[in-house]
């Protein structure tokens, strides 16, 4: 006994100095753990029954998200059958509406291929129309080029006079058959002017101009003017080509002015450059009043030329305009009429109406919440459909 109240000691460091016996100190100690054992069991069985109390809550949860979810993958699969079947429908038809296309196709190649062959036809037959034309406009040039310079000047004088008869000349003269007389004598306030036209295809040379200064003193005219239609007029001073269209030269001390490539120019503007002779032969030609008369003769035909150039260059661009925008138009028709069949167009094809993304649980959850007890009850394309047609 001894031995083992020892053991008991050594094993569980029990000083000698204890009142108390060895064995109602274990047993105290053997109670308090018993007690302290017995309070963590009654712990550990309520813990264990609030665990099995939140499980059974949080399982009747999930079991109802569950149900819910069920419910819901059911009307996700009735409205997924009905689209397959729509789906199907809408691939037989494409195939009837492809079928019926390359039918137009067919058709329309042929008749592309019928007006494409038509148009190069008329196409030839333009060519060949052209051709003649051409040949006739060649023969005519050469014709007219055949033509002694004599006509051809006739042409020119003509076209003068009426430019002429236009101006705000006090007298016109035609003196194309009198030698030494020019072309035609033009008569401005008590001064005559000689005025020469040539319809050259080469420049005036330098021996006209002085022909014309002789002209001038013979008649006893106080200037005159060399208007060449279509070419320059060389100078017989320089012996070189004038560089400007208007130039006032003095030749044998006559006052002569040179007007070149006078074709382009408005009668207007030929009768206003022809006024400075005037201002240059009259004894008070330094006059302001004068001087500034021909300015504004000269200004006036000016703006007039520009005002006709820019409407003239409208209408050309609005006419390229208009020939663009039907070039345009035919190429697109042309296209159109070719490649339009390529592909199934939108207007075509049947348009799937648009689906509503909200799940069936908030569709539901909206009814009920707006008090449609009755419609939240339905399932599937009906419940959509009951939905789309409340909101």
């Amino acid at each position: 006994m001894s031995e083992v109240i020892s053991k008991w000691k050594s094993e569980f460091n029990i000083s000698d100095t204890e009142k108390e016996p060895i064995v109602f100190l274990l047993l105290r100690d053997y109670l308090d753990s018993y007690h302290k054992h017995k309070s963590d069991h009654i712990i550990d069985d309520k813990n264990r029954i609030i665990i099995d109390e939140r499980v059974a809550e949080k399982s009747s949860i999930l079991q109802s998200e569950l149900d819910e979810k069920s419910e819901e993958y059911d009307d996700l699969t009735e409205e997924l059958n009905t689209l397959n079947s729509k789906c199907n429908n809408l691939h037989t038809e494409l195939d009837s509406l492809k079928q019926n296309k390359e039918s137009d196709i067919a058709k329309s190649v042929a008749n592309a291929v019928s007006a494409k062959n038509e148009f190069i036809q008329h196409l030839k037959d333009d060519n060949d129309s052209l051709k003649t034309e051409k040949n006739q406009i060649l023969a005519n040039f050469v014709k007219e080029n055949n033509k002694s310079s004599h006509e051809a000047g006739v042409i020119g004088e003509n076209e003068m006079l009426t430019i002429l008869q236009a101006g705000s000349w006090d007298e016109v003269t035609e003196t194309n058959k009198k030698d030494h007389s020019g072309d035609f004598i033009i008569k401005y306030k008590d001064k005559k002017y000689i005025i020469d036209v040539k319809n050259y295809t080469d420049n005036v040379p330098g021996k006209e101009v002085r022909k014309l200064a002789k002209d001038i003193e013979t008649k006893s005219c106080d200037g005159g003017a060399i208007i060449s239609l279509n070419t320059g007029i060389l100078n017989p001073n320089t012996n070189s080509l004038t560089r400007e269209k208007i130039h006032q030269i003095t030749v044998s001390g006559k006052s002569i002015l040179l007007l070149s490539n006078a074709s382009v120019l408005n009668q207007d503007f030929i009768n206003s450059i022809l006024m400075t002779l005037h201002c240059e032969s009259s004894s008070d030609c330094n006059n302001d009043i004068i001087n500034e008369n021909c300015k504004r003769e000269i200004i006036k035909s000016i703006s007039k030329m520009d005002k006709e150039i820019q409407t003239e260059t409208k209408s050309f661009q609005n006419r390229i305009t208009r020939k663009q925008n039907d070039l345009d138009q035919l190429k697109d028709t042309l296209k159109e009429i070719i490649d339009g069949f390529d592909d199934i167009s939108d207007d075509d094809s049947p348009k799937p109406q648009s689906k509503n993304k909200m799940s069936v649980p908030k569709m539901r959850q909206k009814l009920k919440e707006s008090g449609y007890h009755n419609e939240a009850k339905l399932k599937g394309v009906g419940l959509r459909t009951k939905y789309n047609e409340l909101f």
